[in-house]
């Protein structure tokens, strides 16, 4: 008996000794944990995270490079992928070699390199009025323990596009050596073929590569710029080796330069790209300082809010990761994640006429204009595209890439998507429109737009019963529909294309084909009459029967994203003089409760546009949140595909352009009159909707057949217009 009260002493001793040491590193002063602001500034940027899984991309629309928290070109120790517009090989985009490493070493033995310290300070900050990202952090040599610690800058000069920098700033909180590798090296993708390399001196180098299939002659050429060197080792390789001896808190810079260029042969592409870095690095200080003016320049045509900081931030952020992905005279589209990625192949689709141009046309037409431009410089191949499908004219392909030659993936029922067709010939005309330069219709719009009419003519067929034209087996933009007869987005932009042919082709002084207004009056567009509304399409495949089954008004599934509510916006489509308001409203009200809204990203601002353009302010605010907020991922805002996935290592740029499409034509009210009586003479009509929760809403730099104003909205929704800048 008292061996067993002992043994429950010491283990009631043990307890409370236990619980006392416990309660005693609870009560231990714990250090606080870092507090930051909140990340809303309407122009930065912020993480303080250094394993910001997300990263962000920075680009010029010709060249660009993904960059995460390490600050340069490299992500857990491999060469993150960077991008050239139109580098395509057997029609799909391919990266380049990476150009935007930059790495530190303590000594030439392998595993010494510095990598940042992920205890220690950090900070990312992208400046998008500047489109320069810095990296402010220590780096840690792990085997020494020796510490740099400084910033990192990355510049993909806007003014400069052939041209990047990497630049660091580093104070070394030793003594000894310093090796800077301006790495190169990486794998190369298949498609591209090394035919040169030769490093000119210790510190400048260039390499030439030819993709194996398009032929596209590729040069890199780059240097590296050490403030102290005192020692410069030989190296045959690409690959740079540049040795310092720092001394502890004596500052350093470091400058890493990279110029790309393409050519007809490699000697040209390789004069350009050495060209271009010499011209760079003799700029000095004015390399920069071009950069950055030539982003202010872009960004005196903005959308500023006077209310929610979020709100503002979004739309800034959505607009810079657009605009790195397009440049004026550029004869490349842009592909859906821009050049953040080769998602999809780097092709292009609808995405790009439908929703990016319309982001793009009032503000920067001369941006736009390489949307339109691709389709013009690849109408062979999709006149090729057609001759193959038995058709006349030109069937634009649902992916395209290099020539226009339909590069979507073999089996995938998307290649229906012919609505396309439609969509391409409706950015011509509003490019006119906007532009009234009719010297363009003429030599670049017009061919496309008389292809694409010819095409419809072909497609179409009459009904002799119903005495009707139809359009029949096509995937509308519900592509969980998959095969339809007669989808009323696709008849009615067939429709539109035809009627705009007819126009198109008075103004240029060319006579119309007579069946272009034939076809056109008579197309089918499925109306329920009861309901007052359309139809979504008048039958679909079903897959498992092969037989055709009447639309049932989305009983048993979803719509993958915004479809017939489209004829509402962007289409603008009516029954002639008739008033459109309730049977926008009623189909409005009926398809927007039949959409998955976990699809993609623009069915929000198209409802916000559609919700402010029927006086429904409280529903077009709640869209416009909706079309971004969702869709927003880590401290750099990269913007994801859907509510429901998330990728990382790509910006979908598609949906970015939503909410700037919502702010410009449905909040403030723009609309463009697509068949006004007189096309030269077309005005652009302001109905402005602003939020209760916003002060005030200027969309400046709008530019409208040449002549460039703001327009400014207060409560009480009437537009004030006055010049530019004023």
């Amino acid at each position: 008996m008292k061996r067993m009260d002992r043994s429950i002493f010491r283990g009631a001793a043990i307890i409370l000794i236990s619980a006392a040491i416990i309660a005693a590193i609870i009560l231990i002063p714990q250090p606080p944990k870092p507090t930051h602001p909140p990340n809303d500034d309407p122009w930065l940027l912020v993480s303080y995270d250094p394993n910001n899984e997300y990263g962000t991309y920075l680009g010029n629309g010709f060249i660009s490079t993904r960059i995460y928290g390490e600050g340069v070109g490299n992500h857990d120790g491999k060469p993150v992928p960077c991008f050239m517009a139109g580098l395509y090989d057997n029609e799909k985009l391919i990266p380049t070699p990476t150009w935007s490493d930059l790495a530190f070493h303590a000594s030439t033995m392998n595993g010494c390199e510095f990598k940042i310290d992920k205890t220690a300070p950090y900070k990312q900050t992208l400046d998008m009025r500047t489109g320069m990202l810095t990296t402010e952090a220590a780096w840690k040599e792990e085997s020494t323990k020796k510490i740099l610690k400084g910033r990192v800058e990355v510049i993909v000069s806007r003014a400069q596009p052939n041209v990047a920098l990497v630049r660091a700033k580093l104070w070394p909180q030793y003594n000894g050596m310093l090796i800077a590798y301006d790495s190169h090296s990486g794998e190369i993708d298949s498609n591209l073929v090394k035919i040169d390399s030769k490093a000119l001196n210790a510190d400048t180098s260039y390499e030439i590569y030819s993709t194996k299939h398009s032929k596209i002659t590729l040069a890199i050429a780059h240097t590296l710029i050490l403030n102290r060197p005192s020692s410069k080792l030989d190296d045959v390789n690409p690959q740079s080796l540049n040795v310092l001896y720092v001394k502890n808190g004596k500052p350093i810079t470091v400058l890493s330069y990279t110029a790309i260029a393409t050519g007809p042969t490699a000697n040209i592409a390789k004069d350009k790209a050495l060209a271009e870095l010499h011209s760079a690095v003799g700029a000095g200080d004015h390399f920069i300082s071009a950069h950055k003016t030539a982003w202010a320049n872009l960004w005196k045509r903005d959308i500023i809010i006077d209310g929610s900081k979020r709100d503002q931030q979004a739309v800034h952020s959505c607009l810079f990761y657009l605009l790195e992905s397009v440049r004026e005279g550029s004869q490349w589209s842009i592909p859906p994640m821009g050049l953040s990625d080769n998602a999809f192949s780097g092709h292009v689709f609808w995405d790009a006429d439908t929703w990016m141009f319309s982001a793009l046309i009032l503000q920067r037409p001369e941006l736009a204009r390489s949307i339109v431009d691709y389709r013009y410089n690849t109408l062979p191949g999709a006149i090729a595209n057609a001759k193959v499908n038995g058709y006349k004219g030109a069937d634009y392909a649902w992916e395209s890439g290099y020539t226009g030659k339909d590069d979507t993936p073999p089996g995938l029922v998307y290649r229906n998507e012919r609505h396309i067709n439609g969509d391409v010939a409706l950015a011509q005309w509003q490019y006119y429109l906007a532009t009234a330069d009719l010297n363009w219709l003429k030599t670049r719009g017009y061919p496309v737009i008389k292809a694409i009419a010819d095409y419809w003519s072909s497609r179409a067929t009459f009904n002799t019963a119903k005495d009707r034209y139809e359009i029949k087996l096509v995937v509308p933009p519900d592509e969980n529909a998959e095969l339809v007869n007669n989808s009323a987005y696709t008849n009615a932009i067939a429709q539109l294309s035809l009627e705009i042919a007819v126009r198109a082709a008075k103004l240029t002084g060319q006579s119309p084909d007579p069946a272009w207004s034939k076809i056109s009056s008579g197309l089918y567009i499925p109306f329920d009459s009861t309901a007052k509304r359309f139809n979504a399409f008048e039958s679909q495949l079903n897959a498992a029967t092969k037989k055709l089954v009447p639309f049932d008004g989305y009983k048993r599934t979803k719509s993958k994203q915004a479809d017939t509510e489209l004829l509402i916006y962007p289409l603008q489509y009516k029954f002639g003089s008739q008033s459109m308001t309730d049977i926008y409203k009623n189909t409005f009200s009926f398809y927007s409760t039949k959409v998955d809204r976990n699809g993609p990203a623009m069915t929000s601002s198209a409802y916000s546009i559609i919700a402010a353009r029927l006086r429904d302010r409280d529903r077009a605010y709640s869209e416009f949140t909706a079309s971004y907020k969702p869709f927003l991922r880590g401290p750099m805002n990269y913007f994801n595909e859907k509510r429901s996935r998330y990728y990382t290592n790509m910006c979908f740029l598609t949906g970015a352009a939503g909410p700037l499409q919502s702010a410009i034509f449905g909040l403030a009210g723009a609309q463009i009159d697509y068949f006004s009586s007189d096309p030269a003479q077309t005005q652009l009509h302001f109905s402005p909707c602003l939020p209760k929760q916003w002060k005030s809403l200027k969309i400046t730099g709008i530019q409208w057949h040449g002549k460039i104003f703001d327009l400014t909205i207060y409560p009480g929704d009437k537009p004030t217009l006055a010049p530019a800048g004023r």
